[in-house]
């Protein structure tokens, strides 16, 4: 009529390992995926604040091409030291061409971001072309 409740002692023990093996599984995973999300938002903030380098670059680009036209083929670099775009530097490719006494302009942007002691890099090119009106 006795049983012998030893018998149980070494299923418990088997079932506990299981768990803890799944849970640390879980915890590894959850972290990898965690850690690839940080490293995609930061390249993407990274890619971002490149762009908006290169569009500022080509805005004071227009407004020297409009107020004091630089000579064609000019090259202008312009270093950011703000602290949204701090660590950027964009170059600036000046063209113009006259066709028909119209002046036409057109303004390379190469904005590079390379944050001190990172391995990020980022460079975005954007190009504006326009004409003032006679």
């Amino acid at each position: 009529m006795f049983h012998n409740l030893n018998k149980q002692n070494g299923f418990s023990i088997v079932s506990a390992i299981f768990l803890v093996v799944i849970m640390a599984l879980l915890a590894v995973g959850m972290t990898k995926i965690f850690s690839t999300s940080q490293q995609s938002i930061s390249q993407e903030l990274t890619s971002l604040r490149t762009y908006l380098a290169a569009q500022s670059g080509l805005q004071t680009g227009m407004y020297q091409a409009v107020y004091a036209p630089p000579a064609n083929g000019d090259i202008h670099n312009q270093l950011f030291a703000g602290i949204g775009l701090s660590n950027t530097t964009v170059q600036l490719t000046f063209l113009r061409n006259v066709i028909d006494t119209r002046t036409y302009y057109q303004i390379q942007s190469q904005a590079d971001y390379v944050p001190a002691g990172s391995p990020e890099f980022s460079r975005r090119n954007l190009e504006l072309r326009f004409t003032l009106n006679p």
